[in-house]
């Protein structure tokens, strides 16, 4: 299943700082295992918007919850499951 997941960040900008290396190492690795297939930093606030594939809501849910922002309340996410044109 493919899943659209807009990130929002729930926190003030020197919250994050101190997890953004490890954020980016997560997010390298589930690029790297299929599970991120594409990823965009959103420009009109702070978050991202993610093209992810995953077994079910679930598995994506979890995946994601390894993200450092995400485990420490500091991101959340919506999902919408999309199909390809």
């Amino acid at each position: 299943m493919y899943l659209h997941v807009t990130g929002i960040v729930t926190a003030e900008r020197e919250q994050l700082a101190p997890h953004a290396e490890d954020e980016a190492r997560v997010l390298r690795r589930l690029k790297a295992d299929g599970v991120v297939l594409s990823s965009f930093r959103r420009t009109d606030r702070p978050g991202a918007l993610l093209i992810v594939e995953a077994e079910s809501l679930h598995s994506a849910r979890e995946q994601l919850g390894q993200l450092p922002y995400a485990a420490n309340g500091l991101l959340t996410f919506e999902f919408i499951e999309v199909d390809r044109l």
